[in-house]
């Protein structure tokens, strides 16, 4: 049985100031980490309150949050230079996204795909005939739902724990995360296709075969019109053909992929986050299982090209010669 830690000797060659300095190295150590748990129960407080009350989790809410706990380690300046540009840049591409929506390409209709890949069955009409009650709010509605309105703050979160360990594995990582959504821009943009809600929609194909856009059905049960959307959303308009690739699915997928090499348990987490938005997306019928596959192809060519980029990049950069420091004097 080891012995108490208040028994222990003292360390060999750690007396006096030495024994100090490493006792101050450890708290700081271990400062990140208390920090680090009191921001998962702060940001769980905040958005479960956001939830419980209808209002909509949107990125500046999330970013608004996170910058308190940058401020709590005393790296605010840093925050802001670090995530400025992309918040800059992540709004564009939801204004842009908007706009994709409005070029007058018809929506391509995948459910052909979907019967393909899935010997002949649509997975959402057969989730929601299994688990969709029309009359009431089911557990696996408000679980679906929640899946859904993470979108914006898993990956951002993410990022913020990259960013607490290191600059340079979040810039990759948003690299990646605005490259996968320039791409899927451009393919919404040219190659927009309609969602199982729209192309299944209630009343107008047979009530077997219909498709119920849960998502607003239970916002509707549970709030009514008292749902909080701010109106930086509110004036933006949604392209409710940006379905293939799904953007739900990938985005944790892809901080899954930053993860593995770094923080293996959550990456493992991040995989099972995948799983249940996949399996939610399609039972809301908000996309169909193609659009989450896509979503992962689109994940794994955004890594490939950054990565690439990165490697040849640092392969470029001059090696930097070290200039010997003089020693000095002794007292």
């Amino acid at each position: 049985m080891s012995e108490p830690a208040e028994a222990r000797p003292p360390e060999p060659g750690l007396e006096g100031p030495e024994r100090a300095v490493r006792t101050v190295t450890l708290r700081r150590l271990r400062r990140p980490r208390v920090i680090l748990i009191g921001s998962i129960l702060y940001l769980a407080l905040i958005f479960g309150v956001m939830l419980w009350r209808g209002i909509s989790i949107e990125p500046e809410w999330v970013v608004l949050a996170l910058s308190v706990i940058a401020i709590a380690l005393g790296r605010a300046r840093t925050f802001v230079a670090d995530w400025g540009p992309f918040l800059i840049l992540f709004f564009g591409y939801e204004a842009m996204r908007g706009f994709a929506g409005q070029t007058g390409f018809a929506p391509h209709d995948l459910s052909g795909l979907e019967r393909a890949v899935f010997a002949g069955t649509l997975p959402t009409i057969t989730l929601q005939h299994a688990f969709y009650r029309p009359e009431t709010v089911s557990p696996q509605d408000i679980i679906a739902m929640f899946f859904y309105f993470m979108h914006f703050p898993l990956p951002i979160a993410v990022g913020f724990v990259f960013w607490v360990r290191s600059r340079e594995h979040f810039r990759r990582f948003i690299a990646a995360l605005l490259l996968m959504a320039l791409l899927s821009f451009i393919t919404y943009l040219f190659w927009p296709s309609a969602p199982p809600w729209y192309q299944f929609m209630e009343g107008v194909v047979p009530d077997k075969v219909a498709v119920h856009k849960i998502l607003n059905e239970t916002v509707e049960k549970l709030w009514g019109n008292n749902y909080v959307v701010s109106p930086l959303y509110s004036h933006l308009n949604p392209n409710k053909f940006a379905a293939f690739p799904s953007l739900h699915a990938a985005f944790p997928a892809l901080a899954a992929v930053y993860a593995w090499s770094r923080y293996r348990a959550l990456a493992v987490g991040l995989i099972l986050w995948t799983t249940a938005v996949l399996l939610s997306i399609v039972y809301l019928g908000e996309h169909y299982a193609v659009d989450a596959l896509d979503g992962f192809l689109y994940v794994a060519v955004a890594t490939l090209i950054v990565e690439a980029f990165n490697h040849w990049r640092g392969h470029r950069r001059p090696a930097v010669k070290k200039t010997p420091t003089p020693a000095r004097p002794s007292a």
